[in-house]
Order: C-alpha cells, then structure tokens, then sequence
C-alpha cells in the first residue's frame, strides 16, 4: 500500500513538472516569437540601453548642461526695488506679469494670468482680487533680492531640451551625403542618388509641406488624417526618394503626461503606417518613424508597450540610430 503511494506521488509530481516545463517553452517560444516581430531598430535600441553606454552616448544630443542665467537691465532692477521699499506689491505683480521673463518662483496662477492677454489680464485680476493679494504677498515675503534672483535664474534644463534634437541633427549631419536644406522645397530637389536631404525647421513648415505633398491623396485620408497639425513634427527627410518624417521625443520619468507622450508617439507611427500604404497607390514613398530617448528604453512597462507596438516595419529607435538608419537606405552599412 505505501508503495503505491509512493507511486501516485511520483506521477503526480512528474505531470506537474511535465506541465511546468510546458508552460514554460510556450513562454520562452512566445517571448522568442516576439523577438521576431519587433522593429530591428528597436532592438538595437534595447540592446544598447541594456548592455552599453546608452545614457553616456546620448549626452551628444541631449546635453545636460545648466543654462546660462538672464541678467535684468539695471532700470528694471531699479523699478522693483523703488515698487518693493514702496510696499506697492500689487504694482509689483503688474510689473513681473509683463517682463518677458520668469514669475520670481514657480506658480500656477502667475502662470495663468501670464497666458492671458494685457487687457483680458487686466480685468480678470479686477474680479479676483485675493489672487492678487496671495501673489503680492508671495512677493512681500521673498524680498527684493530674491525676487530679482527669481527672475534671473536660468531656464529648466529640461524646457531647452526641446531643440536640443534638432541643433545636434544640424551640427551632426552636416556632411557628406547628408546635406542639411533651408527651405523644406528644397527637399524636393534632392539628388537621390547621391545624398541624404534632411530638414529641421519649423514644426509648423514641415506640417505645411507635407500637407500639400500629400494633397492628391485627400479623398483617401479624408480631413482628419490629412490634418496640417498632424504632420507637426521635428524632422523632414529625403532618402532615395523616400520622404522620412519623424517624432523625436526624450522622456525623463514614467507616468503622467510622459505616458501620454509616449502614446502619441506610438500612435503617430501606426498611423504612418497607414498612410505610407495608401500613398504607395499613388506613387508617392513616405513613412514616419519616432526617434524616441530616456526612461522609454529602462522601464519595465514601457518596454512592453514599445515591443507589442514597434512592430515590423513600424520603428521607434533612439535618435543615436538615425545616421545608421538613413545610410541603411544607400546600402552603405549592413
């Protein structure tokens, strides 16, 4: 009886290790199956960030370097002191709230009243006066030399980082074959055979170009997808005819409006992608890509959610692999 027990308990624990093992090669064939299907670009990305000097690398676009401070002239200086000893600190909110600089410290209403126009600005501080006060008060309490200091202080490193990308592409690509062109029509005067025409103007000029470049494609696309704001984005490119428009972001921490980003991003490829393939009908070569950098390549959720998007031909890359992915296209690297 007992050796039958044994028995029983043997198989059992045999089948249970049977079906683990199963489960297991099911996962490790699904995660292989995967591999397959993500973008190469954005395994190359994966794997830098994962075994090399990602972060290192990507101070050449992205540099963190503190941003000189902005003196005030010496008559303005002058005013805030006078305004201050005078303890005229509403006349001092009106004041700050139209220099072309900083609120002395970070604050949502100053902010606000900032974004709106003199006049509307005016009257809406007339029906609110405790904000008013609250702010005034905030001003009395720093003192003049901080207030001057306040308004001194440097930009946030991360508020110039927005045309760190497009400095580095104008600084990096300004050789052969790649030739950086003024005017986005110049784009179409490219020698294909040849070079690598890149644009790095106004979002709103490259949204405007390829806009109309797209034009005889409207009843396909209809308005919504032919929409000029859609196609704001931070880099235009000619390769072998081939028009390249691409999304650069960089993403510092997970969650919130970072996480909104990083959807966008993604959604811009997918519905690249669609583009791209009606546009084929016509002729007409253009694909977008996301040049994407920063927490997007080391948390776990992001990972996942690159590699389940960043599929086949769909790619989202680190802005490092844009030069190796453009040669690519003249066949000058594997």
């Amino acid at each position: 009886m007992q050796l039958c027990n044994y028995y029983f308990i043997i198989m059992a624990s045999l089948a249970l290790n049977i079906k683990l093992l199963g489960m297991l090669y099911e996962r490790l064939q699904g995660e292989k199956l995967l591999s397959a299907k993500v973008n190469l670009w954005t395994m190359k990305t994966l794997k830098l960030a994962e075994e090399g000097d990602y972060l290192d690398k990507l101070l050449e676009i992205y540099p963190a370097e503190l941003p000189p401070n902005r003196p005030l002239h010496e008559n303005i200086k002058k005013e805030i002191k006078n305004l201050y000893e005078a303890g005229k600190y509403e006349d001092l909110v009106n004041l700050l709230l139209d220099l072309d600089r900083p609120f002395p410290v970070e604050h949502p209403y100053a902010a606000l009243l900032r974004y709106l126009g003199k006049g509307q600005r005016k009257k809406v501080m007339k029906r609110n006066p405790q904000v008013v006060k609250a702010l005034a008060d905030l001003l009395a309490s720093l003192g003049p030399n901080n207030i001057i200091k306040g308004i001194e202080r440097p930009k946030d490193i991360n508020r110039v980082l927005g045309n760190a990308f497009k400095n580095w592409v104008k600084n990096r690509f300004a050789r052969k074959p790649f030739r950086i062109v003024d005017y986005s029509s110049n784009l179409l005067r490219c020698n294909t055979d040849e070079e690598i025409c890149i644009f790095v103007g106004s979002d709103e000029e490259i949204g405007s170009f390829v806009r109309k470049y797209l034009e005889p494609m409207k009843l396909e696309l209809g308005e919504p997808r032919l929409s000029e704001h859609f196609f704001y984005r931070d880099i235009l490119i000619n390769v072998r005819g081939v028009f390249i428009l691409g999304e650069a972001r960089f993403l510092s921490t997970p969650g919130g409006s970072q996480s909104r980003d990083l959807e966008n991003t993604l959604d811009f490829v997918k519905t690249m992608e669609e583009i791209s393939a009606l546009a084929k009908n016509r002729g007409i070569e253009i694909k977008g890509i996301a040049l994407l950098d920063g927490i997007a390549w080391f948390d776990g959720k992001y990972i996942e959610t690159i590699k389940q998007r960043a599929t086949g031909d769909r790619v989202v890359m680190s802005a490092l692999f844009l030069e190796e992915y453009l040669l690519s296209f003249l066949g000058k690297i594997s």
